[in-house]
């Protein structure tokens, strides 16, 4: 996951700082500006950075810091949609019933290449029992 290692590399680059703002991470040639917020608002979702300065008057200026809080190791495998909850509610079964058949017909079209467009066309009727 690319957001995990940038984070990991902008925890590294705040521990040997007091605090920094995004336009600070950014002129420091670490990640873009856009990079850099996605990482930023990942560290403080994971508890790994915060803000320093709160309240109306850091709009615009906000500076983060790292907490010390170390990352959580990323998923492997993306986790896939499950429906088995919704299977189960509604009855409906996972593997299709075995249903018994008594007599199956089945029909098999010959193609012996030749077009003799006539009674042989249709081929055999093979009864199952």
């Amino acid at each position: 996951m690319k957001v995990h290692a940038s984070a990991l590399t902008l925890l590294h680059w705040l521990a040997q700082r007091e605090s920094a703002s995004v336009s600070e991470i950014t002129a420091s040639g670490l990640m873009s500006s856009r990079e850099a917020s996605d990482v930023v608002r990942y560290a403080m979702r994971n508890g790994a950075a915060e803000r320093v300065n709160k309240g109306a008057s850091a709009r615009g200026t906000a500076r983060y810091r790292s907490t010390g809080v170390p990352l959580p190791e990323p998923r492997t495998a993306p986790a896939g949609a499950s429906f088995e909850g919704l299977l189960s509610a509604w009855g409906i079964a996972k593997e299709p019933p075995e249903l018994p058949a008594v007599r199956t017909r089945v029909y098999q079209i010959e193609d012996n290449g030749q077009d003799n467009r006539g009674g042989d066309r249709l081929g055999k009727l093979k009864l199952n029992d």
